[in-house]
């Protein structure tokens, strides 16, 4: 979905759409959408710059971190955005130094507003890192990958921390020496 600059008039614009999960394009390792995204906005401009301040909302399926099974949880994300025309930054690959205030501006081409773009952004920047399916979710076995949450597997739980696994080794070098 695009929106035309030229065509903006001087009142906000109000846009609320449902996009069906194969039109945003969303692709990520541990997640998939598992319903419609529906986005609801209201775009100011001034001239060429644009104030966009709205929600998305939609549902997620993840992979749980610990366990692997898949999980939907819903998401929702509120934002407020301000986007400029891409200025003219001189050569490609030339550097440019960004000041704390360009942090805040996202860029466009000037001419016509991908919100496809806009609202995938928004879903992939806020995402969790890591989803768990619940909270007392036990995850795998490090050793047989036995599923925990369904009962404990037969491997030994010999506890041992990986910082002291050099001097466990330093240890049975010098019981061999003494024998």
């Amino acid at each position: 979905m695009f929106i035309e600059i030229e065509d903006l008039k001087a009142e906000p614009l109000h846009v609320h759409h449902v996009f069906p999960i194969d039109e945003i394009g969303f692709s990520h390792e541990d997640a998939s959408l598992s319903s419609g995204v529906t986005v609801d906005f209201v775009l100011t401009h001034h001239e060429r710059e644009l104030r966009i301040d709205g929600t998305v909302e939609t549902t997620i399926t993840f992979s749980c971190s610990r366990c692997t099974r898949e999980c939907d949880r819903p998401f929702f994300a509120r934002f407020g955005l301000f986007y400029q025309p891409q200025p003219d930054w001189g050569a490609r690959g030339a550097e440019v130094e960004l000041k704390y205030e360009d942090m805040e501006v996202g860029y466009y081409d000037g001419v016509t507003f991908d919100v496809n773009a806009m609202v995938l952004e928004q879903i992939e920047l806020a995402i969790p890192m890591k989803v768990v399916c619940r909270e007392d979710c036990q995850g795998l076995c490090d050793q047989c990958g036995a599923d925990l949450n369904e009962g404990a597997c037969h491997c030994s739980r010999e506890e041992l921390d990986s910082r002291l696994s050099v001097l466990l080794d330093f240890r049975k070098k010098n019981e061999r020496k003494e024998d």
